[in-house]
């Protein structure tokens, strides 16, 4: 399988203070990580750093970065993904509740692991897990390490995809059908 290049920016949210509190001034960044997403090629990732923040408030939160996946999980800017980097994980506590609420999830990076906040089933985060950590994955491939049948594999991939946590591709197989692999916008641990 060939590796998939993503046009990566990185979107620091400090430069709008180390205290992010109000929900009018997350609408206001909301705008702009929306201009940033509408900007990247695809397929296209944003990468937030949340490097610098003291406090990240569930409504500032809620309105600059929730809103925006929102509009990206229900099908505006194909093939574009968004998800935060934190030095530590009392930053996106509120973040997660608030994807929570919305039935949202985003992957999350901290300085020695990943994380997802908000909603994702079990069998979602498993299957995620797979694809990080070997970079791609095919629902062949992560059907005979489950030990589901491909056909349920292809869902979970296809979920992860519509959930805005990998990029899925459809292909034509050599040899007839149709072959479905989600590929991480997060490189594999090392």
């Amino acid at each position: 399988m060939r590796k998939l290049d993503f046009a990566v920016k990185t979107f620091a949210l400090a430069q709008y203070g180390s205290r992010l509190g109000l929900r009018r001034e997350g609408e206001m960044v909301a705008k702009e990580v929306w201009r940033a997403l509408e900007g990247l090629p695809r397929p296209g990732v944003l990468q937030v750093d949340l490097t610098g923040l003291e406090v990240l408030s569930a409504s500032f939160a809620d309105a600059a970065l929730a809103g925006p996946l929102y509009r990206l999980v229900n099908g505006e800017l194909p093939e574009r993904y968004i998800y935060a980097v934190s030095p530590d994980r009392e930053i996106v506590e509120d973040l997660g509740g608030k994807l929570e609420q919305r039935g949202l999830a985003m992957l999350v990076l901290f300085p020695d692991s990943w994380d997802v906040l908000g909603k994702l089933v079990p069998s979602l985060r498993e299957a995620l897990g797979l694809v990080i950590g070997k970079g791609e994955m095919t629902s062949a491939g992560l059907a005979e390490i489950l030990g589901i049948s491909p056909k349920a594999a292809a869902v979970r991939l296809k979920e992860l995809s519509q959930k805005r946590l990998v990029h899925f591709i459809a292909e034509p197989r050599p040899v007839g059908g149709i072959r479905r692999r989600a590929v991480s916008f997060l490189d594999p641990p090392r």
